[in-house]
């Protein structure tokens, strides 16, 4: 593929990720606030507990999804196409094991959860029990059909991913509605949760079998020694995604082991911004990773380093783009969308909304085509490093302080910032082969200063118009975009980027 031909590919997949994204934001918004004022505080942090905890069968994955993706990439080059229908039937019959272990374990947490957790009310244990019970064995019918998304991100087709996405979003959206206003809370939910989960797995496996027409999953396509080859890979591909796990959910986990679930509902509305935005400003990535593998298995490394530079770039740009309205309106948005004024739960906000600014803009793109260039080693240490000093500091920090559920968001901010600072900027300049001057002036430099004069902007804007209703903050987040847009555009890029965006503009207006 020509250098324009990816270049095109990379910015219609963005575009459809935004567009999946867009959609799922509105969704959760709408969402969210229908689950947290229909359900009990208890019933709300059980939900969010629920996904915590299952979100945790992941780490029974060992790796393979990513090996998946990688393998789907690197066979578009070589065609060795037998190879890889032995490796999907050998990943998809290990995924029907795990698959009974995520059951079993339902069933052993489910019997146990009042000794585990503390509830304020005891008389709906038996029902939380039944919940349980059915959101596990739910989770271990879906698992083992989770992989056919990586089939269709390594065959660079995530538009398609994210249109099949999409229709099922607004199907569970609306079943959530209905499970709330009929009063069916969480048993209704998780009906849906699961049924949903599984019509999207196997309409991408329909797109998987129908774009791959030598596709074949069989038991006797099983073969122990290539996952024992896929393993070098996939082991590591799964110390990050276990590492990733400990970070982003273990923080719920902890506040009800030393806490309470009440306060997780808090902790689950703040989180929940930052998540979202480190979704919304990540979505460029979802092509580095397909992209990389391709490009490694053609040996074509200098246009690797090529890409990263230039995505460490633009990812600045569109973090602190969405960073900058986020963090300082983030008051008045939690208190018109959730009526939440929590003192505790906002500066839970603005701690994690910084730590996932400081991941997106400064590692996420380093991790993102390492780990596809067969240099994922030092990544899968640091990953162990960071997950324990997270999990460490935020025990300590909520257990031995009165910092309460902020020190669970600063154990989340301090590790991600010194190994962004010590590891990933220092690793991204070596695979990249050039200086930290180099990088900080294509990568950081402008981003940073039209950042800093945005920031004064957006503060100004909150002093003289302090949003009160949807529509001021609308608005005020409109202003506060176009301000960084217009400076961005005029100091932050190049020459030759203006002149194809004004030629792309003037063709898309003028044109007959």
């Amino acid at each position: 593929m020509t250098e324009t031909g990816l270049r095109k590919r990379m910015i219609v997949n963005t575009i459809s990720n935004y567009g999946r994204l867009i959609l799922s934001i509105l969704i959760t918004i709408f969402l969210t606030r229908i689950l947290f004022l229909g359900l009990s505080r208890e019933e709300y942090g059980i939900w969010a507990l629920l996904w915590s905890i299952f979100g945790y069968s992941l780490l029974l994955d060992f790796g393979f999804g990513a090996a998946v993706q990688k393998e789907t990439s690197q066979t578009i080059v070589n065609q060795d196409w037998k190879r890889y229908n032995r490796l999907l039937s050998t990943v998809f019959i290990n995924y029907l094991f795990m698959g009974l272990l995520i059951a079993l374990a339902s069933i052993i947490l489910a019997n146990n959860i009042d000794k585990l957790f503390q509830f304020n009310n005891e008389s709906d244990i038996n029902y939380y029990r039944k919940v349980f019970v059915m959101f596990g064995v739910g989770t271990s019918i879906v698992f083992p059909f989770g992989f056919f998304m990586e089939v269709l991100r390594g065959l660079h087709k995530i538009k398609m991913r994210n249109f099949i996405s999409m229709a099922y979003n607004i199907l569970n959206f609306i079943f959530m509605y209905i499970v709330i206003q009929s009063g069916l809370a969480l048993i209704g939910m998780t009906i849906v949760t699961i049924l949903i989960s599984l019509l999207t797995n196997f309409t991408m496996a329909y797109f998987a079998y129908k774009s791959i027409p030598t596709l074949k999953i069989s038991w006797k396509f099983y073969d122990f020694k290539l996952l024992k080859n896929v393993m070098s890979f996939s082991l590591f591909a799964y110390i990050i995604t276990f590492s990733n796990l400990i970070i982003f959910r273990t923080d719920q986990l902890v506040i009800s082991f030393f806490a309470s679930v009440s306060l997780v509902a808090v902790y689950q509305i703040s989180s929940r911004l930052a998540t979202t935005f480190r979704n919304f400003s990540s979505q460029f990535l979802d092509n580095l990773a397909p992209v990389a593998a391709t490009l490694f298995a053609s040996n074509k490394e200098e246009k690797l380093s090529k890409i990263m530079i230039e995505s460490n770039r633009l990812m600045g740009f569109i973090s602190t783009l969405l960073f900058i309205p986020l963090i300082v309106f983030v008051q008045p948005l939690l208190k018109i969308w959730l009526e939440l004024s929590d003192p505790d739960g906002l500066l839970v906000a603005i701690i994690l909304m910084i730590s996932m600014y400081i991941l997106v803009f400064f590692r996420s793109t380093s991790v993102r085509i390492i780990l596809m260039s067969d240099h994922y080693k030092n990544l899968s240490i640091i990953a162990i490093v960071e997950c324990v000093a997270n999990l460490a500091l935020s025990i300590l920090l909520i257990n031995y302080t009165d910092l309460g559920i902020v020190g669970v968001a600063l154990g989340t901010l301090i590790p991600n910032l010194i190994l962004a600072v010590s590891f990933n900027i220092p690793i991204g300049l070596k695979f990249s082969k050039i200086t930290f001057k180099e990088y900080f002036q294509q990568s950081v430099w402008k981003t940073l200063w039209i950042g800093i004069i945005t920031l004064l902007f957006a503060l100004f804007i909150r002093k003289i118009f302090y949003p009160t209703n949807f529509v001021m903050l609308f608005s005020a987040f409109i202003i506060v975009i176009f301000f960084y847009l217009i400076l961005y555009y005029r100091f932050g890029t190049l020459g030759w980027e203006r002149k194809q965006f004004t030629e792309f503009l003037k063709a898309k207006i003028f044109r007959k």
